[in-house]
């Protein structure tokens, strides 16, 4: 014979397995989600006859269909020749993590995401490409170029 607590846990297991995977940062953005890339857009011109490297910082904010932000959302975050080489122009870093593109994140409790991206200038390197963020159906895309400018 079976108890009647048997019942309750019987029904409760689905829910609670489902609110503990939902709380673990792999839930795409809901729908009509919208995904905002600060700065939208980085252009640099560096004439220099030698290379250098430069840091820039990018925030990531995911708001839902009314505003809010989403917390704990997964996002993919790609720029399409980022890889830990040291002989690459652009490196995609998780912390101070190099990492392959692409690769995942999750957003924070106010729905933003920061990350890291090192790039190459200078040495007559020019290139143009986009920081891409997907999470679900939500997409945004930030373009830096890079141009050797002109020398003086």
């Amino acid at each position: 014979m079976r108890t009647p607590h048997f019942n309750y846990f019987r029904y409760l297991l689905p829910l609670f397995a489902i609110l503990f995977l939902w709380s673990c940062g792999d839930v795409s953005a809901p729908p009509d989600s919208t995904i905002t890339i600060n700065p939208s857009s980085l252009t640099i011109e560096n004439s220099l006859p030698t290379t250098e490297t430069s840091t820039q910082y990018y925030t990531v904010s995911v708001v839902d269909k009314d505003g809010n932000p989403v917390g704990d959302v997964k996002l993919s975050i790609s720029f399409i020749w980022a890889s830990p080489s040291p002989y690459n122009l652009v490196q995609l870093y998780k912390g101070d993590t190099p990492v392959d593109s692409p690769f995942d994140a999750t957003t924070d409790e106010f729905g933003a995401y920061t990350f890291r991206l090192d790039f190459v200038s200078g040495g007559g390197y020019e290139y143009k490409g986009d920081v891409e963020v997907r999470s679900g159906a939500a997409f945004a895309a930030s373009t830096l170029e890079v141009t050797a400018g002109t020398t003086q």
